[in-house]
């Protein structure tokens, strides 16, 4: 079992260099097509964060692996708000935007009870079950929240965030077309090798040590997913600039939930474990209980001891769910 845990851990960095290669070829080809730098950071940059998650979704779909799925979305958001904003608040404070509290929060806590819906009314047998018509409503879903985005970034007066977009589009290359198909080749090889090894191997190592599917997506598979948020939020800890953190996380946990689970429904029906349930209204009370923390906190932000406060209760999760 050793070699497929160190194929896991290739497979995860196969898949951030391969996203990583990706997104720097895509956004070469969008500035020789005269896209706007701010446009091609909320689009190409953004869902180039969820690449990962992605391609995992697309072969644990191909293979029949709805618990590795939907366990990986779920799990994923909750990775975010407890392991993400706790480890990072512990090295700085992490501040929260107004927008975030009143509008991308209830956002995420709409999209969770959407899927809750979706997951308990429709039925195959005796089991529960999201369909291809329903996939397709996450997905639609998820490009009106992305359209929204945009039109919102558009209409916002704080340069700091254009800033903060610009500046991440601007350390990307303009590279030579050569350059771009090798990096487009490199990109989608790594994806697709690192998400089969990922997949294939996690499935083994639940199998040999008698756990669910269900668990390794909602723990293993999510932890390593959000490896690059981790890393992130530590860098803006450390250049003291966590004030974009929330959002970036606010908005990648509605892409998981709608369209992770949109794209897996959309190849394959999925079915819907009843556990899920729990773990969502857990998901709901995290993020109910971040926004109090901000709208009672005057400085609106999440301090060092709610931050420890939120690793511990990612650690108490994990041994519930064992």
């Amino acid at each position: 079992m050793i070699l497929e845990i160190l194929l896991v851990v290739v497979g995860f960095v196969f898949l951030v260099k391969g996203a990583d290669l990706l997104v720097k070829a895509a956004t070469s080809i969008a500035k020789k097509f005269g896209l706007s730098e701010m446009l091609i950071g909320l689009t190409i940059v953004a869902v180039g964060t969820s690449l990962p998650e992605i391609f995992i979704t697309i072969t644990s779909a191909i293979d029949g692996h709805s618990d590795l799925i939907i366990g990986n979305a779920i799990g994923s958001c909750i990775c975010n708000f407890l392991l993400v904003i706790g480890i990072t608040s512990l090295i700085k404070p992490v501040k929260f935007d107004n927008r975030i509290i009143k509008v991308h929060l209830p956002m995420g806590i709409a999209a969770m009870i959407l899927l809750l819906f979706l997951g308990n009314t429709t039925y195959l047998g005796e089991v529960h079950v999201i369909y291809r018509w329903q996939g397709l409503i996450l997905i639609l879903c998820t490009i009106m929240y992305i359209i929204y985005t945009i039109y919102e970034e558009k209409k916002l007066k704080d340069k700091k965030m254009d800033e903060e977009i610009l500046n991440e589009v601007k350390t990307k290359e303009n590279y030579p077309t050569g350059t771009i198909i090798l990096y487009l080749i490199l990109g989608i090889l790594g994806l697709k090798f690192g998400a089969d090894f990922v997949v294939d191997n996690s499935v083994i190592i639940a199998e040999n040590l008698g756990l669910s599917e269900r668990f390794i997506g909602m723990t293993v598979v999510a932890i390593g997913t959000a490896l690059p948020e981790i890393i992130t939020g530590i860098m803006s800890a450390r250049k003291n600039n966590t004030d974009l953190l929330l959002g970036n996380i606010s908005g990648s946990n509605i892409l998981n939930l709608c369209l992770l689970i949109g794209l897996g429904a959309l190849i394959n029906p999925l079915v819907f474990a009843t556990d899920f349930n729990e773990s969502i209204l857990i998901l709901i009370v995290v993020t109910m209980f971040l926004q109090l923390m901000a709208t009672l906190n005057p400085k609106k932000e999440i301090s060092r001891g709610v931050g420890l406060l939120l690793i511990v209760a990612q650690i108490i999760y994990i041994c519930c769910m064992m």
